[in-house]
């Protein structure tokens, strides 16, 4: 019995070292994790969110040069949920969308204040807060051009031609739904309205893009270009702010505070306040309080 009762106390004691060993090696990993997140206590030391923007859509953010101050969409949307968050919010540095995950991740700043759109290759690199809203991508042709209205899918054809930029959602879009179609590849200035150029002139055959840049393009190009008639928009994206791929505790944070603008109505308010002539072509996070 003895003999038996010293085993049975050894077992025990083996079981309860293993238990021991491995909370503390969770333990561990969990607190690995939750201090290599040097924008989250970059921000709660200092009180501050350093954030990258872009002036590439104006209604977003834009700077008076007479008085030195940004104003914009993403800028209230984002000051105001700094106030929730006791935050002094700082518009540190003008960044490309396309290069802000370098900036990012060395610490320049804390997060992209211009809304993305999420996408596959930068999930690598970035990780998204709530969307502020969604915005719709439309097939564009040229204004004569009736080959595609009612059948986007005949765009799906190697002797037809699309336009794309480097790393755009226009190129995503062609390589996942359409990847029969030849590229034609927009260099020098790389933005929307030269993709839209490229249809009209007849070197590529339709094109995507959101209904802002759309109709821009037709208001100061009248008569040259159209939406593909009686088809859906090839996508619907969420506008999302960023921060570097990890920071997990700040994007949360902000995703509080997105919640609360969200549910206050502030948002939804803001959108209508700088883009109500184009009220009707984006859309407002479903579940949320608007007009």
């Amino acid at each position: 019995m003895k003999l038996s009762h010293s085993i049975l106390i050894g077992m025990c004691s083996a079981l309860i070292a293993v238990a021991l060993l491995r909370a503390s090696n969770f333990a561990g990993s969990t607190e690995l994790q939750l201090v290599s997140q040097p924008a989250f206590d970059r921000v709660m030391r200092t009180h501050t969110l350093r954030c990258a923007y872009s002036s590439v859509k104006p209604y977003f953010v834009t700077l008076d040069t007479d008085t030195n101050m940004r104003r914009g969409l993403a800028h209230d949307i984002v000051e105001q949920m700094g106030r929730i968050l006791g935050l002094q919010i700082v518009w540190a540095e003008e960044v490309a969308p396309s290069q802000v995950d370098d900036n990012l991740l060395a610490g320049r700043e804390d997060a992209m204040c211009f809304p993305l759109w999420p996408s596959g290759p930068m999930a690598a690199s970035l990780d998204y807060t709530l969307p502020v809203d969604y915005m719709p991508v439309y097939a564009y042709a040229r204004a004569d051009d009736t080959r595609f209205d009612g059948d986007l899918s005949k765009l799906n054809d190697k002797n037809l031609t699309i336009p794309v930029i480097a790393n755009g959602a226009a190129k995503d879009i062609a390589e996942q739904d359409f990847p029969l179609a030849a590229q034609y590849s927009v260099t020098g200035q790389p933005d929307e309205a030269h993709m839209m150029l490229t249809v009209t002139q007849k070197r590529a055959d339709a094109g995507f893009t959101d209904p802002f840049s759309g109709a821009d393009f037709m208001k100061n190009n009248p008569g040259t270009l159209k939406y593909v008639q009686n088809v859906a928009p090839v996508r619907v994206f969420p506008e999302s702010f960023a921060v570097a791929k990890g920071e997990t505790k700040l994007r949360d944070m902000l995703n509080i505070a997105i919640n609360q603008l969200q549910e206050s109505g502030f948002i939804a308010a803001t959108l209508d306040k700088y883009l109500g002539e184009h009220k009707g072509q984006y859309f407002y996070v479903t579940g949320h309080w608007h007009q």
